[in-house]
C-alpha cells in the first residue's frame, strides 16, 4: 500500500514536470509564501496536532483528511517508516507551476531518514495560497 502511494505520487510530480510548455520552473524567492506554510505542517504532523496542520489546507484536503482519519492517514504510514521531521532541517530543492497549480519540493531530515523528499501543491483558493496535496519520498517509503 505504501510503494502503491509513492509511486502515484512520484507518477503525480513526474506528470506535472513532463507536462512541456505548460510547466513554468521558479526559483526559491518565487515561492517563498511555502516556507513558513510547509514547515507548520511538518511540525504539526510531529507534534500530531490536528488543527495546526489543518490551517493551511483546501477544502478538499480537509474532507479526505478529517480530524478521525489523521492518524491514521497521515502520522501512521509515513512517520511508522520514516520517523518525525527533525524541525528546521528541510531544504528548498525545487518549485514549478502548472495549469494554476504551484508544487514545491524539499529535502527534510526526519528522525529514522536524512533523505526525504517533500512535496507540497498549493493553489489560490479566494485570493489566498492553500495547501492541495502532500507526498513524501524516500529510499525507506519506497522500500529499499
Amino acid at each position: 500500500m505504501k510503494r502503491v502511494m509513492v509511486m502515484l505520487a512520484v507518477l503525480l510530480i513526474a506528470g506535472v514536470v513532463l507536462n512541456g510548455c505548460s510547466v513554468k520552473t521558479l526559483k526559491k524567492s518565487d515561492v517563498s509564501f511555502a516556507d513558513g506554510m510547509v514547515e507548520n505542517v511538518l511540525v504539526a504532523e510531529t507534534e500530531r496536532n490536528y488543527d495546526m496542520w489543518s490551517k493551511d489546507m483546501d477544502e478538499t484536503m480537509l474532507k479526505a483528511v478529517s480530524r478521525d482519519k489523521f492518524e491514521a492517514l497521515i502520522i501512521g504510514p509515513i512517520r511508522g517508516t520514516i520517523g518525525d521531521y527533525v524541525a528546521g532541517s528541510k531544504k528548498f530543492s525545487a518549485a514549478v507551476e502548472s495549469k494554476g497549480s504551484t508544487t514545491v519540493q524539499y529535502m527534510a531530515k526526519f528522525t529514522n531518514e536524512d533523505q526525504v523528499k517533500v512535496t507540497i501543491s498549493f493553489s489560490d483558493v479566494g485570493g489566498q495560497k492553500k495547501i492541495t496535496g502532500e507526498w513524501y519520498d524516500s529510499q525507506k517509503l519506497r522500500g529499499k
